[in-house]
């Protein structure tokens, strides 16, 4: 009899088991179906806002000049490579093209020959370029800065220029020719050698997900940056053309590049002050 009775608690206490055992599945699953469904509503909500953000900033001009530079009247855009103004800083330049009392020019240090098309990717568009052979095209190579600070200098100081927007510290994707040229900018402020009348700006890197995010960076980025430029759905073919000018540029990986990256959309900057070069300088040491 007691054998029995073992055996009947045994199996009561597996079946128990078994019975718990399915509750807890079945929750786990209900609470991962419900979880989903609350991202699914968060996402879509956000996906919205950034739609109606965009359509009243772009086409109702709720914020017609908040963010924009408004003493711009002659810009220097420094770029390391032919095909840089359109992949990075389209937005902005389409914006002051289109003021009358703005004039733009671009300062290219390379002619792009990293994979031997320099000729090519260089013939097509109109740039200022200084022909050097210390400037190198190539991701890993850092370019000395004394050079690339006295080319800068020389076309400010020729030109006239007020205002000189070119790369931050990271360079968008950490290449090392972008890398160079904010070390040179930042060379300049912090010996105090750039004229009174020219101030220098810095477009902002982020990270890899709002990099590829196109519009939805945009609530983002108005809440994070000073200087901001937002360009309409028009603007952005006009900027799609200009990338396929470059033919030998512009394959597959770089048109979904000029699709989905938020800056062929908006471009955000921060202004290069000393103070913030002397910190970050602290930091990196």
């Amino acid at each position: 009899m007691s054998v029995m009775l073992e055996v009947f608690l045994r199996e009561g206490k597996l079946e128990g088991l078994r019975n718990l055992s399915d509750v807890v599945v079945q929750e786990t699953f209900k609470y991962a179906r419900e979880t989903m469904e609350h991202l699914t509503v968060a996402v879509l909500a956000y996906i919205c806002l950034c739609i109606v953000f965009y359509y009243a900033a772009v086409y109702l001009k709720i914020f017609p000049d908040n963010g924009y530079l408004r003493t711009v009247k002659r810009v220097l855009f420094v770029i390391a490579h032919p095909d840089d103004e359109c992949m990075f800083f389209g937005p902005v330049i389409l914006k002051l093209a289109q003021r009358s009392d703005c004039e733009i020019f671009l300062l290219c240090l390379s002619e792009g020959n990293y994979k031997q098309e320099g000729l090519v990717r260089f013939d097509i568009i109109c740039f200022l370029y200084p022909r050097n052979s210390y400037l190198p095209d190539d991701p890993a190579v850092r370019w000395r800065e004394d050079i690339v600070a006295n080319l800068l200098l020389n076309h400010i100081e020729a030109l006239s220029i007020d205002t000189v927007m070119t790369f931050d510290k990271v360079g968008i994707s950490r290449h090392q020719n972008h890398v160079s040229i904010f070390y040179a900018m930042a060379y300049l402020c912090m010996e105090r050698k750039l004229p009174p009348y020219c101030k220098a700006y810095a477009l902002e890197s982020i990270n890899i997900l709002r990099k590829y995010s196109a519009m939805l960076d945009i609530p983002i980025s108005y809440l994070l940056s000073s200087y901001w430029y937002i360009i309409s759905l028009t603007e952005r073919n006009i900027l799609k053309t200009a990338m396929a000018a470059h033919h030998s540029q512009y394959v597959w990986f770089r048109k979904l590049y000029m699709n989905f990256s938020r800056y062929a959309v908006i471009n955000t900057f921060k202004e290069i002050e000393i103070l913030d070069l002397e910190l970050d300088l602290e930091l990196d040491d």
